[in-house]
């Protein structure tokens, strides 16, 4: 069959007129220079690989920066300026504003609003956005995702205790919240702490966010009308156990950032334990932020250093290798959303432990808890943990895929539905 010139121009106009949007907004994303967002980057191959939508990213930016659009390994990122309250006092006070200049970011790619399907925010002020594009085309699905048990996002800043910052925050995304058609959220954890708020859920362990939530107990629940709970998927393809070795050194690996819920803490007094009961034992920490000069002190205080390793960070494409390095992982958190760090090991043949409640924890076997789950803080529990897989070497076995593609087509499908 052959087409003539103005049959083609027909059949390209027709082309642009179906094309289908999936628009997420972000305001973290990895870089040249940073690989924090990683996972979204993942959620954003995965879902072009699984659907016929043309997935656009915008990432906010300070309005001071100078940072220009960019190419992250095939994904272009579209940056636009946000304005954020300082120490988030009264964090959402600038929506409005923020929302204009996120719609002049997006008529700056000529997108026909009417051919978009999703609009995909993540974390809590960023269901602003959603809700700004679905003002202009109202058969839009709007999605926020939650990231961490915190889903208001009350928690950070100075003034987080103080009554009248605490109580317009909430105000504040309890309003975007009841407007969005579908919550994404990355564990039943998380998704508890969502539509339990204000009140703690049995698996909130965190003294901090304890106190901000009796600040604003008193507050009426969001309407929820829809959520989901999607798991952070690994990219198979990238993360598996083809490479895994054998090591005569027991090696332990841990990849978090340095701050007080991250609970190396624990971690480091539990190898304490251990150095008297195991031989050839090794501990690597790749992280930073500010516990780490703590933590680097208590390994010297208890005399770790020739077993403990500390490394800022390993890149995105070298994480496989170094899962690839260690015979067990160990995610000491007790406030954690999910920890994809945790099924990145599992992918790569390493089994993982991880503190009772938290979000890979719904990935263990309830049969098999005692082996790979262990109470926040308890150290000397967790010494016994370890001490027994090295000893015994029992088998992982998880009761949900990690899969990102079967994750994100089981998702896509649930959307269709909406």
């Amino acid at each position: 069959m052959f087409l003539s010139e103005s049959d083609c121009k027909s059949v390209g106009k027709i082309g642009r007129i179906m094309k289908k949007y999936y628009i997420i907004i972000t305001p973290f994303f990895p870089n040249s220079d940073s690989f924090r967002g990683a996972f979204i980057y993942d959620q954003v191959r995965a879902i072009a690989k699984n659907s016929s939508y043309e997935v656009v990213v915008f990432k906010s930016k300070s309005i001071t920066s100078g940072e220009k659009d960019y190419m992250y390994r095939g994904i272009q990122v579209h940056l636009f300026d946000d304005i954020q309250m300082p120490s988030y006092i009264l964090n959402g006070l600038t929506n409005e504003i923020n929302c204009s200049l996120f719609m002049k970011a997006v008529k700056r790619l000529n997108i026909d609003l009417d051919n978009v399907v999703i609009a995909h925010g993540h974390t809590a002020r960023f269901a602003a956005f959603p809700l700004a594009l679905k003002r202009i085309n109202h058969n839009i699905t709007t999605l926020v995702q939650h990231h961490d048990p915190d889903p208001f996002n009350i928690r950070n800043g100075r003034f987080a205790t103080k009554r009248w910052n605490a109580v317009f925050r909430t105000w504040m995304s309890t309003k975007l919240f009841t407007q969005v058609d579908c919550h994404v959220c990355v564990s039943r954890f998380v998704e508890e702490s969502l539509r339990k708020f204000p009140h703690p859920t049995d698996s909130l362990y965190f003294d901090s966010y304890k106190r901000v939530l009796k600040v604003v107990g008193n507050t009426p629940p969001a309407n929820i009308k829809h959520s989901y709970v999607l798991y952070n998927g690994v990219d198979c393809s990238i993360f598996n156990s083809e490479s895994h070795r054998i090591h005569p050194t027991f090696i332990i690996g841990c990849i978090a950032n340095f701050v007080d819920w991250k609970g190396q803490e624990t971690l480091i007094r539990a190898l304490d334990i251990l150095k008297s009961k195991q031989d050839q034992l090794k501990m690597i920490f790749v992280g930073s932020g500010p516990t780490l000069q703590d933590c680097m002190n208590l390994v010297q205080e208890l005399n770790l250093t020739d077993i403990v390793e500390f490394r800022k960070e390993v890149h995105h494409h070298e994480l496989a290798a170094f899962y690839h390095s260690l015979d067990l992982f160990v995610l000491p958190s007790y406030f954690e959303g999910f920890g994809c760090v945790c099924t990145e090991a599992a992918a790569c043949g390493v089994p993982y432990m991880i503190c009772q409640g938290q979000g890979a924890a719904e990935y263990i076997l309830e049969e098999e808890s005692d082996l790979w789950t262990f109470i926040p803080k308890d150290y000397e529990q967790l010494a016994d943990r370890i001490d027994y897989y090295r000893t015994n070497k029992p088998i992982q076995h998880l009761c949900e895929t990690f899969d990102i593609d079967i994750l994100m087509k089981q998702f896509l499908n649930f959307l269709e539905s909406l």
